[in-house]
């Protein structure tokens, strides 16, 4: 770290000053969060919340066999998902990208509104919705995703329209398909996504310079990035609930892509030694040996993984390891993983060395998870100067 973070502040500092405009892909998953307490009676005209998760079980348990009603109290509604948070902190560093996504059909919900404006929203159906009770002892979650049921590929397609996501692809260096465990027809959508557009506006496909779809005819345009240098981010999320079978052909899938770019997976620990576990049989290889197995056995070039107290990166057989600020506090709980993913993909977009974009991923996610917000590219900036000069005061000390 003695040279990478002065190094990635002058890239970034230098990006954002001269560079050229970044574009971008996310889909597909989004949620509305309702987060809620529990009235336990009102007293004195006011609400008295259950504190804790016990002494509701033990209330509902003595009602077992009656008829109840149970007043609830709506504290906020939020926007959620992968997806979405990804989007955000992508725009908030500066890149313009479309969202395809649940957001609400066919007006999109108004609590995605509040997204950066770098985002454009191209809403694909009704959002999911998620119901949070909490209580001082932890949270209970309700979640109702069947409006994933309907998303496959034909569908995305027929909504979102072939040749605008032709154009979108074109136009992008990079795409970031996340949350694949949560969305049933998953696999087809990135199937199709791949077959039906990837592999068309390849060079290799057309035999000439890559072009994009309109709607009159088949153009071309100096300006749009092509398929030239393409970056495919992939996030496949809570592995755990899919079959052994499903899982093993999605990598097949992701592997697929890395013959038009450069292939990108993100997971965390355990879903990393979930993975590797589907082939081997090794309960005492390190995580550094698990990740180069993966890559050698299902043809990704990179891998991120977001481990307990640090972050690695393996990339051409080589890992890199990144732990982050020692005075780090979080200030809320969520929405990490999609912020490390914003800042890994920003990385890949400037083309910056494998410990830089690391280090830019632990500051993207660190910063959000301090201070509830994605930050803007200049507050960024700032936060990883304030890491460089608290790493070089502990190395003095």
């Amino acid at each position: 770290m003695k040279r990478t973070l002065p190094s990635l502040i002058k890239a970034l500092e230098k990006h954002r000053s001269t560079g050229k405009p970044l574009k971008a892909i996310v889909g597909f998953d989004a949620y509305i969060d309702s987060i809620q307490k529990i009235v336990n009676n009102n007293e004195d005209s006011q609400n008295h919340y259950f504190e804790t998760i016990s002494d509701l079980a033990t209330q509902l348990a003595a009602l077992s066999g009656k008829n109840t009603k149970v007043n609830l109290r709506q504290l906020e509604m939020i926007m959620n998902g992968n997806a979405p948070i990804l989007a955000n902190s992508l725009g908030a560093l500066g890149v313009k990208n479309i969202c395809i996504a649940t957001m609400g059909y066919p007006d999109i919900s108004g609590v995605f509104e509040e997204m950066h404006p770098n985002c454009e929203l191209v809403s694909i159906a009704s959002p999911a919705k998620t119901t949070i009770l909490e209580f001082n002892d932890g949270k209970i979650i309700f979640s109702e995703e069947s409006t994933f049921e309907q998303l496959t590929w034909s569908y995305v397609a027929a909504v979102a329209g072939v040749e605008n996501l032709s154009r979108g692809i074109y136009e992008s260096s990079l795409l970031a398909f996340v949350n694949w465990a949560n969305i049933k027809y998953c696999t087809d959508i990135w199937k199709g996504f791949l077959e039906d557009i990837v592999v068309n506006l390849s060079p290799e496909a057309t035999r000439q310079s890559p072009k994009y779809f309109s709607r009159n005819k088949i153009q071309e345009e100096e300006d749009a990035f092509g398929m030239r240098h393409k970056n495919f981010f992939f996030d496949l999320s809570d592995i755990s609930k899919r079959t052994k079978e499903e899982i093993l052909e999605i990598l097949d899938v992701v592997g697929c892509y890395a013959q038009y770019g450069k292939v990108s997976l993100a997971m965390n620990e355990s879903e990393a030694k979930y993975i590797y576990g589907l082939k081997q049989d090794n309960p005492d290889a390190t995580l550094p040996d698990i990740l180069k197995n993966i890559i050698s056995t299902y043809h990704i070039q990179q891998i991120f993984v977001h481990a307990h107290e640090e972050a690695l990166m393996i990339y051409k057989n080589h890992v890199y390891e990144v732990k982050g600020k020692s005075s780090f506090q979080k200030r809320i709980s969520t929405g990490g993983r999609d912020n490390f993913n914003a800042g890994a993909c920003l990385g890949l977009m400037l083309d910056l060395l494998p410990e830089q974009i690391l280090a830019l991923a632990v500051g993207n996610y660190e910063a959000y998870l301090g201070t509830g917000a994605s930050l803007e590219l200049s507050e960024l900036i700032d936060y990883l100067k304030d890491w460089e000069k608290e790493r070089h005061h502990e190395v003095l000390v």
